[in-house]
């Protein structure tokens, strides 16, 4: 009788071992492939952003909309800051681009992530 105890006790242990692993694995694919769309999302909106300002720098309205393959841009003028908002799959990314002679300026913040870059334009 005290085998039989055990085995149920070593059985029961293992079952749940093996489930906690496999429960793992499944909740780290799962992470793992939420951060990579994200992080594909993310850099379309900057794409996105980077080649409408390339298109539309000298700005000739305050506001406007332009529509691309992925989603759809839209941007407001003030003085010398240009606010862009990208919204990709239902996910929505905010930038702050200050506009100068030599140097351009720019912050993105979206719903998860804040994230500044500053560069040179020659």
């Amino acid at each position: 009788m005290n085998k039989r105890g055990g085995i149920l006790i070593s059985v029961l242990l293992l079952i749940f071992l093996f489930s906690f692993l496999v429960l793992h694995l499944l909740f780290t694919y799962r992470q793992t492939t939420d951060f990579s769309k994200r992080t594909i999302q993310l850099y379309q909106a900057k794409i996105a952003k980077e080649e409408f300002l390339i298109a539309h720098l000298p700005l000739e309205a305050e506001q406007g909309i332009w529509n691309f393959d992925q989603g759809e841009l839209s941007y407001e003028k003030k003085k010398d800051t240009v606010k862009i908002r990208v919204a990709i799959q239902g996910k929505i990314y905010n930038f702050s681009e200050k506009i100068g002679r030599e140097t351009t300026q720019s912050t993105v913040v979206s719903s998860n992530e804040e994230e500044s870059e500053q560069r040179t334009n020659y």
